[in-house]
């Protein structure tokens, strides 16, 4: 049996919109919660923005690089817990006839998205994304999933239900962590390539100390397996207060000196919040989804940040010690 998706009313609102003042195709990324029981949550739906219509000539030719730079955007300031699940496109071709285009886009947003994942994916991780085609004159919807971690996947039929209250009582687990690192740049000044590869670097083993850390929720190291909400008013939001413990990285045995062309020093707090929806959620899940909010945080704010530091560095013709410093970042 394939995937069931249970979705926000407010998002059959919004299509209908979209439906009514259709021109040409429309496309969007659908936004919510995998579960690994087979039945994901739905949230939030938001159309491709149009481009500007010197460049908007291509008349109903889909640009797939703009769609997936609007997911890796989007995916970019979601709070922990919600991703983008896939996309939607509103057209009255027919379905099967836009199914060749609706893969190359779930594909190409998802592989975008997660190369700017800093964690290990996780065994229980789902890998399914979906796809949902809306005619705009008869309203009918056709939901189809696709593995994107295989190359070879087909489409499977799933299951789409509106709801109200989806995520009306969904738990909230938040945190605050000071961070106090430095990343060496390579001496290489004039290779933005070499940069950006060295900053993800000196990242990753940031990130990687916060995958190992200890959360504590409510002050208690909870078992993986423990319910969450368990012994809490039904269809109320919870609210848990978490602590990351990250102990030094003992692979480190002596400090390394190395020739750089700069260093980029990140300090300051991040105050991250994930939130988890309220079938039986697991300690596991709350852990993880925070996790991965912390080091996305952190992650996507230096490399905005360097973003247009680079651009000022190259003006003036070399790179001198950056400091980014990310202060209360809060999403």
């Amino acid at each position: 049996m394939g995937r069931g998706y249970i979705v926000e009313d407010t998002v059959e609102g919004y299509v209908s919109k979209l439906c009514e003042q259709q021109v040409g195709p429309v496309t969007g990324l659908l936004i919510g919660q995998v579960n690994s029981t087979q039945r994901d949550f739905v949230v939030m739906a938001t159309r491709t923005p149009q481009k500007e219509e010197s460049t908007a000539a291509a008349g109903n030719a889909l640009d797939k690089e703009w769609v997936t730079e609007h997911a890796r955007q989007v995916s970019r300031m979601l709070p922990g817990g919600l991703s983008v699940l896939g996309v939607f496109i509103i057209t009255d071709t027919d379905a099967k006839d836009t199914l060749t285009t609706l893969r190359q886009l779930v594909f190409a947003v998802e592989n975008l998205i997660s190369s700017e994942h800093l964690w290990n994916p996780a065994d229980d991780d789902v890998t399914d994304c979906v796809t949902l085609h809306v005619n705009p004159k008869t309203r009918k919807t056709v939901c189809r999933t696709f593995d994107v971690k295989d190359p070879k996947s087909t489409a499977k039929p799933a299951d789409w239900k509106y709801q109200s209250g989806v995520c009306s009582s969904w738990s909230m687990v938040s945190c605050c962590l000071n961070v106090d690192m430095l990343v060496p740049l390579p001496d290489n000044r004039t290779s933005t390539e070499n940069m950006d590869k060295c900053l993800k670097e000196g990242l990753k083993v940031w990130a990687d100390q916060i995958q190992s850390g200890i959360c504590l929720i409510d002050g208690k190291k909870l078992p993986e397996d423990t319910e969450l909400t368990a012994g809490q008013k039904r269809n109320v939001r919870q609210t848990y207060t978490a602590q990351l413990l990250i102990t030094p990285d003992d692979q480190r045995l002596t400090d390394v000196v190395q020739r750089c062309g700069g260093s980029v020093s990140v300090r300051g707090a991040i105050h991250s919040r994930a939130y988890v929806h309220s079938n039986k959620p697991k300690a596991r899940l709350a852990e993880k989804l925070l996790k991965r909010d912390v080091v996305s945080t952190v992650a996507t704010r230096v490399q905005m940040l360097l973003e247009e530091l680079l651009i000022s560095e190259e003006e003036k013709g070399h790179c001198a010690a950056l400091s980014l410093y990310v202060l209360t970042c809060q999403r």
